[in-house]
């Protein structure tokens, strides 16, 4: 049992809930807003995506299980995406239209790059 429960942790549930946290403390921490805060959230849009194209490094780790290992990075990716661009934006101390059109095309990039990584991984593996 311990050992089927070691296959499934280090997933991709796993990753997004870390980078979730890493946000909302980064969030929190903009509470004066500084400029340079304000353009790293701002940025959030193309960084997601960066970080969603790792998850599909977890098919080189062994240890990993990875019967049904595409759905949990499909529907990880999507929350976690969704959770942390929604966080993230929503802590810019501007909200305008431009913050709506980041995170419309930070989730359109994150499907993007889980199309391209689901491709790569069927040809690959």
């Amino acid at each position: 049992m311990v050992s089927r429960i070691m296959h499934l942790l280090p997933g991709p549930e796993i990753f997004w809930a870390v980078i979730y946290l890493v946000v909302m403390l980064l969030a929190q921490r903009n509470t004066p807003p500084t400029k340079s805060m304000d353009d790293f959230l701002e940025n959030l849009f193309l960084y997601v995506p960066l970080v969603t194209a790792l998850l599909f490094g977890l098919w080189y780790i062994q240890a990993i299980e990875k019967t049904g290992l595409l759905l949990r990075v499909w529907v990880a990716g999507i929350f976690g995406g969704h959770f942390v661009l929604d966080k993230g934006l929503g802590a810019h101390s501007q909200q305008g239209p431009g913050i709506g059109t980041a995170y419309i095309i930070g989730m359109l990039l994150v499907f993007f790059v889980l199309i391209c990584g689901s491709i790569f991984v069927k040809i690959r593996f």
